[in-house]
């Protein structure tokens, strides 16, 4: 056996296990993206959401009982939170 045939050999096992042994490429993995948005929404439809447009409510209220309420402002106070708390239907399509 010549040493030509021990390298190509050697090159050839070291080629098969190499294939065996390779790991899918992480530039597909999104996961931690994924993850990201997932704690943004959740926190923005949960409990967290939920007490900052009380908080606007409450600012929108207290505005209104002074007198000194700019519509617009109630209005888009309003309709950011149909749109925030119903964009999981809306994404569903209803």
């Amino acid at each position: 056996m010549g040493i030509l045939a021990k390298h190509s050999r050697l090159a050839f096992l070291t080629l098969i296990a190499a294939a065996v042994m390779i790991n899918p490429a992480m530039a597909q993995d999104l996961s931690p993206i994924t993850t990201f948005f997932t704690t943004i929404g959740t926190a923005l439809t949960g409990t967290l959401g939920r007490a900052v447009g009380l908080v606007a409510l409450c600012a929108v209220g207290f505005l209104f009982m002074t007198g000194r309420m700019n519509w617009m402002f109630a209005g888009s106070i309003l309709i950011g939170l149909v749109i925030l708390f119903g964009a999981a239907t809306i994404l569903a399509g209803f």
